[in-house]
């Protein structure tokens, strides 16, 4: 997470452009056109943007403040009571008492995000991001909450192949995106041809990911940072795993955001009858090249029933393999378990710019707290719910295949 100063840089990076564009309206005395205009609104929904992270920021960074003692130690029992925890806001909320102290300022952080009130536990989006913990004065707590953001870091695939993050978001964004200019070459008079924008939009609205767990009275009781990391933990992977299924899938998802493979536009090529994958490997770099080329943050998701085919085979046979230092043919290469497979005989992939793929966050994460529905077998239960969206802004920017696997 960015600090204050630099988001308030940014936002006034963007804030000059727009008062250009106005400048120069005011100087052809004119009206702004379409495409002026276009580009207006997207740097004002930059600007907002920046301003509430900027505003989070600043409220995160006064919570640090204010836990900072200088020039004497902090003691086991002060670091306890003023890092944030899972479980002393579950223990809180179902003995029925209200949250208190960093609890209770989190959860009206989660609110300000969210822009209305919310019941449960809000998880407001600074403890969800990876930051440098000072393990000594630290508002939050390294154990728990880091046991959190390691999880969805590391489990999460979508957090690694370079996805545009467009960060937590508020309402629906509509991102417009242009299509081709039409330019040429004309002699020296000649009216030059139609450079329309050609503009789509790709609109991103909330879906929610949602689970629950079971907790024991006897575990809360106790109250451990093993316990609570443990929960945390589990809950960031299993998150991880269902945007990653819905994301990397073959086909579409019920509920969830459309899968990359299933896009209108996505690109196919006539796959090798017999065993080649390096021949399709290498013949999905073509294709994309031979559409647009290949520029962009360009790599490959493969089922990990290629793995070993892919790891054996050669660009040039007997030569020089296809995969090497986690690359494939010289572009970065994941695996994953969500694209479709058969078994000892086939397995799916894409490859493309996942530059190309915007991905937001809806609001904080919540926590609905359930005394009654395991109060018989002696556990309370978790819900967690999440609001996310992401979306393609160009099919043709992948391209998706089947290849054998044996």
């Amino acid at each position: 997470m960015k600090n204050s100063k630099s988001l308030l840089e940014e936002r006034a990076i963007n804030v000059e452009k727009m008062e250009s564009l106005v400048d120069l309206c005011k100087v052809e005395e004119r009206e702004m056109t379409s495409d002026e205009q276009t580009e207006f609104d997207s740097l004002t929904e930059k600007v907002d943007s920046l301003t509430a992270m900027a505003e989070r920021a600043a409220k995160f960074e006064t919570i640090q403040a204010k836990n900072v003692k200088k020039n004497a130690p902090v003691s086991e029992e002060t670091r306890a009571t003023s890092n944030w925890s899972l479980f002393k806001a579950v223990n809180e909320l179902r003995s029925g008492k209200g949250l208190s102290g960093l609890e209770a300022e989190m959860h009206q952080e989660a609110e300000k995000e969210a822009r209305k009130s919310i019941d449960g536990i809000g998880i407001p989006t600074m403890l969800k991001e990876k930051r440098a913990i000072d393990q000594t004065n630290s508002a939050i707590a390294p154990t728990a909450v880091g046991a959190f953001v390691e999880s969805l870091q590391a489990a999460g695939l979508y957090n690694k192949v370079g996805v545009t993050d467009l960060g937590t978001v508020a309402a629906d964004t509509v991102l417009p995106i242009a299509g081709g200019s039409t330019v040429g070459w004309k002699t020296e008079v000649a009216a030059a041809d139609n450079g329309g924008a050609n503009f789509e939009k790709l609109t991103l609205t909330p879906k929610r990911v949602t689970g629950y767990a079971n907790l024991s009275n006897q575990i809360l009781a106790q109250n451990g940072p093993q316990a609570e990391a443990a929960v945390m933990n589990d809950m960031a992977r299993n998150m991880a795993v269902q945007i990653d299924a819905a994301m990397f899938g073959s086909t579409d998802v019920t509920n969830a955001p459309g899968a990359i493979a299933d896009t209108t536009g996505v690109l196919t090529f006539t796959e090798s009858a017999s065993f080649d994958v390096a021949s399709d490997m290498l013949e999905a770099i073509q294709t994309i090249a031979n559409n647009h080329g290949l520029d962009g943050n360009n790599a490959f998701v493969n089922s990990f029933e290629l793995y070993s085919a892919i790891k054996g085979a050669a660009q040039v046979a007997s030569v020089y393999p296809l995969y090497v230092d986690d690359k494939l043919a010289g572009y970065p290469a994941y695996f994953s378990s969500a694209p479709a497979s058969v078994a000892g005989t086939s397995g799916d992939g894409i490859f493309g710019d996942f530059s190309r793929v915007f991905y937001s966050q809806f609001g904080p994460m919540t926590i609905q707290i359930d005394p009654y529905s395991r109060a018989v077998e002696g556990e309370v239960r978790l819900i967690l719910n999440n609001y996310v969206d992401f979306g393609v802004a160009s099919g043709a920017s992948f391209v998706k295949y089947t290849t054998l696997s044996a």
